[in-house]
């Protein structure tokens, strides 16, 4: 629910940060000047208290870390150089990226972030964070086959009592003797058993049961037992004795800290034991941590430029390919040339090659850098300077051009594609995409003017003519699709259509809240879809995914 809740709020907090990296920019360019970086302090620090209502922990959490970076730097506690401004620069740019996967995928990595966040922590000499205090499953969920009563108070302490000094027994032995840790384990596994029939159901009773998950998994081999998961049974003893000085009270809730540390463990066990499997199932793990393949792909997704920076680089960069074929072309026509003349390229063949390579460009990076060695072998005669050998290294070039146009349409998601052909279509390049362009703007044009009409008759109740215009502006929309021959799109704005026609204006009802905000999403999903084929870098598969998702919630 959090994550459709992003879809009304995204725009306006895509829009403040794009002015506060401009304000940042600024303040780059004139340091002495402070009133730019203080204005990015007062902008993230309203992106954050909207990220916080939404209950987007990791998302606030990344912009209070530049908020709190911004403001030491303030201070003169942050040395003003462009290490500080690549790492805030770099979070400004991905914090977009990672509330598009939030409202695209509606599935949260921490993790992937935490690279980034303990960056801005070392800029203000902050203690990193690991990987286990971004790991926040949920707690709240119930676990079905804890039942029965809780002893009665006097009865209680007493027994547990008892427990606790059997448990120390059992933790004793297995700190004594961790390479043969089978006889403390077992211990420890009864004391946990005799403590979930004393405490039944309650909140409490969670952790003896995710704890014995974690004892199956040592003893079947699928944890390693370290420091760390030591200092996690250590803190059972603690909670233990909690319970024997309050009693009851002390069963109410599970420590969120303690709880959070063992289901990390339990996310970590590569066994298969059932115990383990079960609570992975019943608390979500395998969603609340993915592999790590699933990580370092969220890290590219997040940590891409922006669309708008990489078309500057590309602009730049194109300019560099214009002047050498300017200079080949010049090269080809004089009457007796100079191989002399060609000297300049070699050196600004190589740094082309290396912009490319920051582009993730590989590819095309080595090609540049081969048409260097190229423009070497003419100036020491290696390599005849006739024209056959010249039009070779002006049509790789050019090849290489036609990449770049289309990294400036598509952005990130592109890379992988050119990374499998030297050679592009020229069908696939901006020549070809003109026409696509003015499409792809008509069709948002008319798409953002839907939600306004819907917005209005369920707070009113009443149809007016911009109510009556929203099929016909969908049949438009879907029109688009059509002719560019994105039939799935296509499909589901007419499962949309259908929906807002017969609800909204046949049968003039407004559906339930949980339908409106379906609707919403649905909508949404297909602008971001447009923006897609404007050249916004993210997955269309996921989004239609996400888009043919809400609008069965319509249909349920």
């Amino acid at each position: 629910m959090k994550y459709s809740a992003l879809t009304w709020v995204k725009g306006t907090i895509d829009e403040s940060l794009k002015q506060t990296r401009q304000a940042l920019e600024q303040f780059v360019e004139n340091s002495s000047d402070t009133a730019p970086l203080q204005q990015c302090a007062a902008w993230l620090h309203e992106i954050r208290g909207a990220l916080g209502i939404l209950e987007l922990q990791t998302a606030a959490m990344l912009v209070q870390n530049i908020e709190l970076s911004i403001k030491t730097l303030l201070s003169g506690k942050i040395e003003n150089n462009e290490v500080t401004y690549d790492i805030l620069m770099r979070s400004l740019v991905q914090l977009p990226n990672y509330l598009d996967h939030l409202l695209i995928i509606q599935q949260d990595i921490p993790v992937a972030l935490l690279p980034l966040l303990n960056n801005l922590r070392a800029l203000r000499k902050q203690p990193a964070l690991t990987a286990a205090q971004l790991f926040t499953p949920d707690i709240s969920v119930a676990v079905p086959h804890l039942k029965g009563g809780v002893l009665p108070n006097d009865k209680l302490k007493e027994y547990v009592l008892k427990m606790r000094a059997a448990y120390q027994k059992g933790l004793t032995v297995l700190i004594k003797n961790p390479k043969q840790p089978t006889e403390g384990l077992k211990f420890i596994y009864t004391v946990m058993q005799r403590l979930q029939q004393a405490t039944g159901s309650s909140a409490v009773s969670k952790v003896w049961w995710v704890t014995e998950s974690i004892l199956e998994a040592l003893l079947q081999k699928g944890l390693e037992l370290n420091n760390a998961l030591v200092n996690a049974l250590k803190q059972i003893d603690a909670l233990l004795k909690q319970i024997v000085e309050h009693g009851g009270v002390a069963l109410r809730t599970a420590p969120k800290p303690l709880l959070n540390n063992l289901l990390y463990f339990a996310a970590h066990a590569r066994s298969k034991g059932k115990m383990v499997t079960e609570v992975k199932t019943i608390f979500k793990l395998y969603e609340s941590f993915p592999s790590e393949a699933a990580i370092q792909a969220a890290r590219l997704t997040f940590s891409g430029p922006d669309i708008e920076l990489m078309k500057t680089v590309i602009t730049l960069l194109k300019d560099d390919f214009a002047r050498v074929e300017e200079t080949l072309d010049i090269f080809n026509r004089a009457d007796n040339p100079s191989v002399t003349d060609l000297e300049p390229l070699v050196m600004q063949l190589k740094d082309m090659a290396n912009t490319l390579g920051l582009l993730g460009l590989n590819l095309q990076r080595k090609i540049v850098l081969k048409q260097s060695e190229n423009i070497q072998s003419i100036l020491d005669g290696k390599l005849n300077p006739k024209l056959d050998n010249l039009l070779d290294i002006a049509n790789e070039l050019l090849n290489i051009a036609y990449a770049l146009d289309i990294l400036s349409v598509q952005g990130v998601h592109a890379r992988q594609r050119l990374q499998g052909a030297a050679h592009t279509d020229f069908s696939e390049t901006p020549q070809f995409s003109i026409v696509l362009n003015v499409v792809v703007n008509e069709a948002k044009i008319e798409l953002a003017q839907v939600i306004q009409p819907i917005v209005t008759f369920i707070d009113e109740g009443n149809q007016d003519e911009e109510l009556l215009e929203v099929p016909n502006r969908l049949k438009q929309v879907e029109g688009f699709l059509s002719v560019l021959s994105h039939d799935r799109a296509a499909e589901l704005t007419f499962k949309c259509n259908h929906y807002v026609e017969k609800t909204f204006i046949k049968e003039s009802t407004v559906p339930p809240e949980d339908k409106q905000k379906a609707l919403a999403d649905a909508i949404v999903g297909l602008e971001l879809y447009l923006d897609t084929l404007a050249g916004n870098p993210m997955d269309t598969d996921e989004i239609l995914n996400v888009v043919e998702k809400r609008l069965k919630v319509l249909t349920a």
